[in-house]
């Protein structure tokens, strides 16, 4: 009743416009307690949203805040999975699909994506730290035999998510992204959120989910046109490297929302970071569009870590 209760609440405030006041950083909750005992606990199924540029609130870079541990896990050895649901039949009009898959190839082993390693999880009081391997994308698949919904529910893509484990089949350290197409993105999109990520169980097991619509659909709202694009996207596709990036990290750090690693004030790593700072980074001889994410170690919003 109290999972389903906080549930309730966040869904509210992102059905109006008042979820800037009720959770302006990306539909903010309040963590539950894991297991002490075990890092994989139930499934909260909390959506964290990543809010619009205009309805984001970040947090100063260098004030202090930290991120801390709740007790569920974090994702140990990151991989994607992509599912484009519909893509092929509805169209990808600005290869969004092109683009995710060759940023997806290079960003691991990324400075970017090694600021992950510096949070962990906890299972019989050892504490375990993801790693930052080469290959993060695990699979592709382009679901052409389930219908896409105009306006897909969480239910729908929380269902097309598990689609996708059957599919690859299961694995506890991935981000099973289901890729809405052109013109078939959930309710609020671009007005209230450019995407989130939850989990849910699949066979009593943990899986890590994101929402992400098709982002040149919500313009500048969600990162179109932000700045001079770097030879390896577009301007009006500029969102989904930014926004992708937010929820992988994210994803990684917290995949089962408010179990992992978060802050009251703050929401999420990305969340402390949101809209701020976006510039052009290098992933070996590709470069993309990105926010940078929080580092506790420094305690101060971070395009590179470990240098």
């Amino acid at each position: 009743m109290y999972r389903h209760s906080r549930l309730v609440g966040i869904l509210g405030c992102a059905a109006t416009l008042a979820i800037v006041g009720c959770s302006a950083n990306s539909g903010n909750i309040a963590p539950t307690t894991g297991s002490p005992a075990s890092a994989q606990v139930g499934a909260t199924h909390v959506l964290h949203y990543m809010a619009t540029r205009n309805a984001a609130r970040t947090v100063v870079p260098n004030s202090g805040i930290l991120f801390s541990y709740f007790n569920g896990p974090v994702l140990l050895k990151p991989k994607v999975y992509y599912i484009f649901w519909g893509y092929k039949k509805y169209g990808d009009p600005d290869k969004v699909a092109k683009l995710l898959k060759s940023f997806s190839k290079v960003e691991g082993g990324s400075l970017h994506n090694n600021d992950y390693i510096q949070y962990y999880d906890i299972v019989d009081s050892k504490k375990n730290y993801p790693t930052n391997p080469k290959g993060q994308l695990g699979g592709v698949w382009y679901d052409n035999t389930n219908p896409v919904p105009a306006s897909p529910t969480d239910a729908q893509v929380a269902q097309e998510s598990l689609a996708g484990v059957a599919k690859f089949g299961y694995d506890s350290n991935a981000s099973y992204v289901v890729a809405t197409p052109h013109g078939h993105s959930s309710e609020g999109f671009g007005t209230q959120f450019c995407a989130y990520h939850s989990s849910v169980e699949y066979q009593s097991q943990l899986v890590s989910y994101t929402n992400l619509p098709y982002m040149p659909d919500a313009g500048t709202s969600c990162g179109a046109n932000y700045l001079q694009a770097p030879k390896d996207e577009s301007s009006v596709d500029e969102g989904v490297t930014i926004v992708e990036g937010h929820e992988y990290g994210e994803s990684i750090t917290d995949p089962n929302p408010g179990t992992g690693w978060y802050n009251f004030q703050a929401g999420e790593i990305g969340d402390a970071c949101a809209w701020m700072d976006i510039q052009n980074d290098t992933f070996g001889k590709k470069s993309y569009t990105m926010q940078p994410m929080y580092s506790n170690a420094t305690e101060s919003c971070v395009q590179e870590y470990g240098t």
